[in-house]
C-alpha cells in the first residue's frame, strides 16, 4: 500500500525550495567568482517564481481544502477538471514551469552563449552527472504535480 502524505503541495514546494538553495552551495563549493555570481542570479530568480508557485498552491488549497494529491484528484472527479477553471492561468503557469525549472526557451541561467557554463563550471564526470539527474529529477517533480492538480 503506498503511504499517503497529507502535504504532498507543500512537499514539493519544499523540494523545488531545497533545490534552489543548493545552487547557491554550488556555486560556493566551485570556488570561482563567475560561478557564485551565476549561481546568485539563479536562486534570486528561482525564489522570485516560488512565490508565484505558492500562489497558485494557496488557490488550490481554497478550491479543494487540501494539499493532498489524493484529495484533490478525488475532488476532481466530483467537479470534473480543474483545468477549466484555471484555463486562463494555465499557459502562466506553464511558463512558469520552464523557468523554475530551466528548460528551453528559458534555460539563461546556464549561460551557454557564454565561455563559461554557468554556475557548474568547475564540475565535471560525477559531479556534473549527479547535478543533471538533479535537475530532471525536479523536472520530473514538476510534471507531475502539474498533472495530478489539473488533469486528475
Amino acid at each position: 500500500m503506498i503511504c499517503e502524505v497529507e502535504y504532498n503541495l507543500f512537499l514539493m514546494s519544499l523540494i523545488s525550495l531545497v533545490f534552489s538553495m543548493l545552487l547557491v552551495i554550488v556555486g560556493w563549493v566551485s570556488n570561482n567568482k563567475y560561478a557564485i555570481l551565476a549561481s546568485n542570479r539563479v536562486v534570486v530568480t528561482a525564489l522570485n517564481l516560488e512565490i508565484l508557485l505558492n500562489f497558485l498552491i494557496i488557490c488550490l488549497l481554497v478550491l479543494s481544502e487540501s494539499l493532498s494529491f489524493f484529495q484533490l484528484v478525488t475532488f476532481q472527479a466530483n467537479l470534473k477538471y480543474f483545468i477549466f477553471i484555471f484555463l486562463p492561468i494555465l499557459p502562466i503557469l506553464l511558463i512558469t514551469f520552464l523557468l523554475e525549472t530551466g528548460r528551453i526557451p528559458f534555460d539563461l541561467a546556464e549561460a551557454e552563449t557564454e565561455l563559461i557554463a554557468g554556475f557548474t563550471v568547475e564540475f565535471g564526470g560525477f559531479f556534473f552527472a549527479l547535478f543533471y539527474l538533479g535537475e530532471y529529477f525536479h523536472l520530473y517533480c514538476f510534471s507531475v504535480t502539474y498533472v495530478l492538480c489539473f488533469f486528475g
